[in-house]
């Protein structure tokens, strides 16, 4: 019973952050992002949709290899191709918060990992409305 309940908690902070984040204004086109970023953000928004659905089935092999494969993201020189002052304590959270969620999945540990997946994806959520901001502000 514990276990449905943290996954059901789950599945709700995950559906509330995707409809927050589908419900926020358009950017004008001055501020649209390079192909490169959409990309790399694309191919993060992947790795982190197979994290949930490991996360839920607790498939530890599946979420140690995604939290990796997020994991090297981090190292692709597009990682860093804003400039913006916050951007860099924004990453550095986002990288402990997948460190963490790894350390977890690790530990086969059914408490701490689905509070590491809710916290990395707070992490993308916040470093995503620091960025609109500071493109709006531009």
């Amino acid at each position: 019973m514990r276990c449905t309940v943290s996954m059901a908690f789950l599945i709700a902070v995950s559906a509330a952050l995707v409809t927050a984040g589908a419900s926020s204004p358009a950017r004008p086109a001055a501020v649209v992002q390079a192909p490169e970023v959409n990309t790399l953000m694309r191919d993060k928004l992947t790795h982190t949709q197979k994290i949930l659905e490991a996360v839920v089935t607790s498939n530890w092999f599946e979420l140690e290899t995604q939290t990796r494969e997020i994991e090297q993201l981090t190292n692709d020189p597009r990682w860093t191709v804003f400039k913006y002052p916050e951007y860099a304590k924004h990453s550095a959270e986002f990288m402990r918060a997948i460190r963490a969620l790894h350390e977890a999945a690790a530990q086969r540990d059914l408490d701490k990992t689905p509070k590491a997946y809710v916290a990395l994806t707070l992490q993308c959520v916040e470093c995503h409305r620091y960025l609109a901001r500071a493109r709006i502000a531009e």
